[in-house]
């Protein structure tokens, strides 16, 4: 992979450049697109199953529930919770990944935005008039966001849902990173990036305290639940659930 300095052009250019694809041509594509993989090939249905109940019932979804996706890649995940709420909105910053999710991701009620996540929420009235989300999801995206831009992101959906529920999935956390570079030779390749001042982290991004999680749910008076994930699905990721 070649060095990037931001995270649009990374996933723009992602499945050419890990896989050499041009373009998503068939179902396992849509996984290596976004990255939900091990060992280069896409998870296992067992996996990807397991994820998609965990989100279910993290959120405590409902037949009435409007949901916001946010950074919601090509709909890989969004389209399995379509049965589970009233309408859906994915919202993604890569214009060729959200073109993949209306070519094979799409359904009645999903609608996807190709936008920042923090501008969608701060113009959130100019996407939506007079929608209000119940539920918010980021899955396996905060590690591409600084402190002060996830604070921003959680103030604009309080601003916009006076109740909510925010499902934050597959944060890095830091205090688990050892089980992932869990070889001397791991151990040397997040030296050498860190060195490097590699962006990316190859890819993985930000490993974030959990301090700083609940520092920010503080500061904006909202409760913040925590819970370390479990193999199979991982052994050095934190899932959030925010809520008024």
């Amino acid at each position: 992979m070649e060095y990037f300095d931001n995270w649009q052009d990374y996933w723009d250019k992602f499945l050419f450049n890990r896989y050499g694809k041009e373009a998503v041509q068939n179902e396992d594509d849509l996984f290596l697109q976004v990255a939900r993989t091990e060992n280069r090939k896409r998870v296992t249905q067992e996996i990807f199953d397991r994820i998609i109940a965990l989100i279910k019932t993290g959120l405590d979804l409902d037949a009435g529930d409007i949901l916001v996706d946010l950074c919601c890649g090509n709909g890989l995940f969004t389209y399995e919770l379509r049965d589970s709420v009233k309408q859906i909105t994915g919202v993604d910053f890569s214009k060729s990944i959200i073109e993949t999710a209306n070519k094979y991701k799409k359904a009645d009620n999903i609608s996807y935005h190709c936008s920042g996540a923090v501008d969608f929420m701060k113009s959130y009235g100019t996407f939506l008039p007079g929608i209000i989300p119940s539920k918010y999801l980021m899955n396996d995206a905060l590690a591409y966001f600084p402190p002060n831009d996830f604070k921003e992101l959680v103030f604009c959906i309080k601003s916009v849902s006076p109740h909510f529920k925010f499902l934050v999935r597959g944060v890095p956390n830091d205090e688990l990173k050892w089980n992932y570079y869990n070889t001397p030779e791991r151990k040397q390749f997040y030296a050498n990036l860190q060195a490097k001042g590699d962006l990316t982290n190859d890819g993985l991004g930000t490993w974030w305290q959990p301090q700083d999680i609940k520092r920010i749910c503080d500061e904006l008076g909202l409760n913040c639940e925590i819970t370390n994930q479990q193999l199979p699905v991982s052994n050095f990721r934190m899932d959030i659930c925010i809520s008024i």
